[in-house]
């Protein structure tokens, strides 16, 4: 099984190559493999122009993932698998949504869906900047070295970031904190598995693998200040500080939070007491709240962050109906050329399931993120905080000798 990195102190990084035109399986085997025993060395902290040094390699891990123009090179043995067909983020256009439904557009100054435009992304995790840094120079020096029809992938893009020490958002709330911390369960929603996922027999060779939704999604802080905090808190569905579930709303529209949670210093990571939140869709949840504006509240509250994409459901993880999915989150900040606002910033989303549609069904259907940019009642918050730079859908394959893919070609 590939390694996933949970929440923690990470530096991140996903490269993205092309497969050259008149290149043929045959060739890409060739050179994955080749890519491939130059990052099983990294990972031994072993760099290729360094002869027989040994430098930290600091856990650095390694994932690759295969677009649906993969499946359409000359001698790839296999077919686009039936989950992966039509699995994809819709074509890039500035200012228009990501996929038909959803609230999130893309950036109206730069954008690409990835998934189709490049045949290959791979992505690396470590415990230093410079472990995944590394990762990208050398891949570059790879590619370069040797003659120029040695070669049939390009490296034609990168998208680097980070994990925060302070468990927190570029938004100031703690982020990630309803993700799966059950290793079963995860395990069981990422894993593509021949009975739950329904293969049928050209399939089987997905098995072990799954799907990576990527999003490199710019934030609007000027837009966001601008909202405040209480609307803030009504969007997410949180208290900012501390990172307590809002139970509801009284008559004046102010927030009310677990009671008896006197929360903690900002400085301090919030109490794993308080992760999950209130079911919203059952009102009885707020009966025994003095002060409660009941019906304002579930109005209120189904409509925020955490109330769209934390429904409570008993259907097994396995199941690809489940919505449940395992995110990663990378914030990022980078120079642009702009007097006014010289950098731009946001958040590397990124998703594993074992079914595409996981991730489309929550970004599209009405419940959940449908038709809204973040959270927060229609008509109330216009203001559009999220927007793509780069979208796309891989499929992952399970681990093999001689690299993830392999099967792809044989």
């Amino acid at each position: 099984m590939r390694e996933f990195k949970s929440h923690g102190n990470y530096s991140y990084a996903i490269l993205f190559l092309k497969i050259l035109d008149g290149s043929n399986g045959e060739h890409v085997v060739t050179e994955l493999n080749n890519i491939w025993q130059m990052y099983e060395q990294l990972k031994k902290g072993k760099v290729a122009n360094l002869d027989q040094c040994t430098v930290p390699n600091r856990g650095l891990s390694v994932l690759i993932g295969y677009g649906p123009e993969v499946f359409k090179i000359p001698g790839i043995k296999k077919a686009i698998p039936k989950d992966f067909a039509g699995r994809q983020f819709l074509p890039s256009i500035k200012g228009k949504p990501i996929l038909d439904g959803c609230g999130i557009n893309y950036s109206e100054q730069t954008c690409q869906n990835v998934g189709v435009s490049e045949h290959i992304a791979i992505q690396f995790v470590s415990g230093t900047q410079l472990g995944s840094h590394r990762a990208i120079v050398e891949t570059w020096q790879h590619l370069n070295n040797g003659p120029k029809d040695y070669h049939c992938l390009q490296l034609t893009k990168f998208f680097t970031g980070f994990q925060r020490d302070d468990g927190r958002s570029w938004l100031g709330f703690h982020d990630e904190v309803s993700n799966m911390k059950d290793e079963k369960e995860r395990r069981e929603a990422i894993t593509i598995e021949r009975t739950s996922n329904r293969l049928k027999p050209d399939d089987f060779w997905t098995e072990g693998g799954t799907y990576m939704g990527f999003l490199r999604t710019e934030i609007d802080l000027e837009a966001w200040n601008r909202i405040g905090r209480k609307g803030q808190e009504l969007i997410i569905g949180r208290d900012k500080r501390t990172g307590s579930p809002i139970i509801g709303v009284d008559e004046e529209g102010d927030t009310i939070i677990v009671e008896g949670y006197d929360g903690v210093d900002p400085a301090e990571f919030y109490d794993t007491k308080f992760h999950e939140h209130p079911d919203y869709l059952k009102t009885s949840k707020f009966s025994n709240t003095s002060g409660i504006d009941i019906e304002n509240s579930r109005n209120v509250l189904i409509q925020s962050h955490i109330g769209r994409t934390r429904h409570i459901s008993n259907i097994a993880s396995k199941d690809p109906t489940s919505r449940r999915i395992y995110r990663q989150g990378f914030e990022f900040i980078e120079p642009i050329s702009n007097e006014k606002k010289p950098f731009r910033l946001g958040l590397n989303f990124i998703s594993f399931q074992n079914d595409p549609r996981r991730l489309i069904f929550i970004l599209t259907d009405r419940r959940w993120m449908g038709k809204s940019n973040f959270g927060g009642q229609h008509g109330l918050f216009n203001n559009k905080i999220l927007s793509v730079l780069s979208a796309g859908m891989f499929f992952v394959p399970a681990t093999e000798k001689p690299f993830p893919g392999y099967s792809l070609f044989y």
